[in-house]
């Protein structure tokens, strides 16, 4: 009975020294549009909500700036997330892409926003910058982006990105598409 109990506590302290990583997959995403052009219906584009589409599109032109906008549930069994030690954002291979290489750069942002509504005019506050990879082109996966300052300052269970581009535009398959999605890997 007593080698059993130095067994079991022996246990416990040597898993207790290992991180345990959880996957999740982005639960709300949106693309964000702020520009000045107005659709045929008289209706300024940057109003428009873009949420509930098949596709997520970021863009820096002349006139047109575009953001694809990422939120996610903290999992249920990170109670504390101070505790997290690494997050890291898995960025899906394109839709489309520019064959020239470019960057994609994550924001934190605010997580008081609804997929349905959110436009340009919602009050998404960008706090820092968190991390970027670099994309040479040629249809490659962009690869992953250390977004561990943003899982630390998950509020009420929630934590949202913006994901920048370069200049060129870049598309990913949404939410609503069911493929390619963007998700996180957090490590506590």
């Amino acid at each position: 009975m007593k080698f059993t109990a130095i067994i079991v506590a022996l246990a416990t302290v040597a898993f207790a020294d290992h991180d345990m990583t959880v996957s999740t997959d982005v639960a709300r995403d949106a693309t964000v549009a702020y520009n000045g052009f107005q659709n045929s219906d008289g209706t300024f584009d940057a109003l428009v909500p873009k949420g509930l589409k098949d596709t997520l599109v970021t863009f820096k032109g002349n006139r047109d700036y575009e953001r694809v906008l990422l939120g996610f549930d903290m999992p249920k069994m990170i109670k504390d997330p101070s505790q997290i030690t690494n997050c890291v954002l898995h960025v899906p291979t394109p839709k489309d892409a520019p064959t020239t290489s470019y960057t994609l750069t994550a924001f934190t942002a605010s997580s008081n926003w609804d997929e349905a509504t959110v436009n340009a005019q919602t009050q998404i506050t960008s706090i820092r910058m968190l991390g970027s990879v670099s994309v040479s082109g040629n249809g490659d996966k962009p690869g992953d982006i250390d977004i561990t300052g943003a899982c630390q300052a998950a509020a009420e269970g929630k934590f949202s990105l913006l994901l920048d581009t370069s200049g060129p535009l870049v598309s990913f398959n949404s939410l609503q598409a069911g493929m390619d999605m963007f998700s996180v890997d957090i490590t506590y």
